[in-house]
C-alpha cells in the first residue's frame, strides 16, 4: 500500500533457462536451502508494501508452483494474495497476460524478475515518492565499464559516454493503467521491447532511473549461482 493506493506485483518466472545449461528451469533451482523463486518472493514480500502478487510460470509448472505457494505461505506467513498465471512465449507476453488478470482497483504495478532473488524491497519505499512526477521508476546502476559500439566484424565504431550509461534492473514500477495501455499498443504494433520500461519509452512516457543495488543480480548462468552463493554469505554477515 502506498499513499492509500494498492500495489500489485508481477513476477515473470516463465523462462526456459537455456543459458543455465541445466535440465532444471533456473527459477526452480536451489540456492543454499531455497529455490530461486522462493528467495525472490520472500524478499519482495517481507515488507508490507506489496498487496497482491501475480507469479507467471510455464504451463507445465502451474500445478507444482501452486502447491509450493501453499507451503511457502505457511512457512513464511505471507499475508498477501498470490496468484499463478500461465506464461506466454516470451517475457513481454507473460507480463501482458498477468496485466489482464489485475483488477482496476490496483493503482500501481511493480514488475520484478523471478530470478533476481536478492531484491531489497526497501528500494520501493525510498523511491515511490517520484511517482508524483514520473510515469515510471526503474532500478538501475550507473555503468562502471567502458562501452563501445562495433560493426558486424566487431570493429569499434565509437565509444559511448559512460556517464550517460546505466545498467537496468528490476523492480520497475508503473501506474497500472499506463502499463496496460503500452502493452496493449505494443501487442497491436508488434513491437518487442527489452523490458517493460522500454515500452513506456516507446510511447513517450517519462521514465526515471533510481540507483539500485549491486547485489540485485539476475541469475541466468551457472556462474551466477556461484555469485549468488557469495551474496548470500555476505548478506548473512551484514
Amino acid at each position: 500500500m502506498y499513499d492509500g493506493n494498492q500495489i500489485g506485483a508481477i513476477i515473470p518466472a516463465a523462462g526456459t533457462g537455456s543459458r543455465m545449461q541445466s535440465g532444471e528451469k533456473k527459477q526452480f533451482m536451489v540456492l543454499s536451502d531455497r529455490e530461486i523463486l522462493e528467495w525472490t518472493l520472500v524478499n519482495i514480500l517481507k515488507e508490507a508494501i506489496i498487496d497482491v502478487v501475480w507469479v507467471v510460470v510455464p504451463k507445465d509448472a502451474l500445478g507444482s508452483v501452486e502447491a509450493k505457494l501453499i507451503r511457502w505461505r505457511k512457512k513464511y506467513g505471507f499475508h498477501q494474495m498470490i496468484h499463478v498465471v500461465e506464461g506466454g512465449s516470451n517475457r513481454q507476453e507473460s507480463v501482458h497476460r498477468a496485466l489482464k488478470c489485475i483488477p482496476d482497483s490496483i493503482e500501481w504495478v511493480v514488475v520484478h524478475d523471478g530470478v533476481r532473488p536478492f531484491v531489497d524491497i526497501k528500494w520501493l519505499d525510498r523511491n515511490l515518492k517520484y511517482l508524483a512526477e514520473f510515469d515510471s521508476i526503474v532500478s538501475a546502476l550507473p555503468s562502471t565499464d567502458t562501452l563501445k559500439i562495433v560493426d558486424n566484424c566487431n570493429v569499434v565504431r565509437t565509444t559511448l559516454n559512460r556517464e550517460e550509461i546505466w545498467s537496468v534492473q528490476t523492480p520497475q514500477v508503473f501506474k497500472h493503467s499506463d502499463l496496460r495501455k503500452v502493452h496493449d499498443r505494443a501487442s497491436q504494433d508488434r513491437f518487442f521491447g527489452t523490458d517493460d520500461a522500454s515500452l513506456m519509452e516507446k510511447y513517450d512516457y517519462k521514465v526515471l532511473l533510481c540507483e539500485g543495488e549491486k547485489s540485485n543480480i539476475k541469475i541466468t548462468t551457472p556462474l551466477d549461482l556461484i555469485f549468488g552463493q557469495a551474496i548470500l554469505e555476505w548478506l548473512s554477515k551484514e
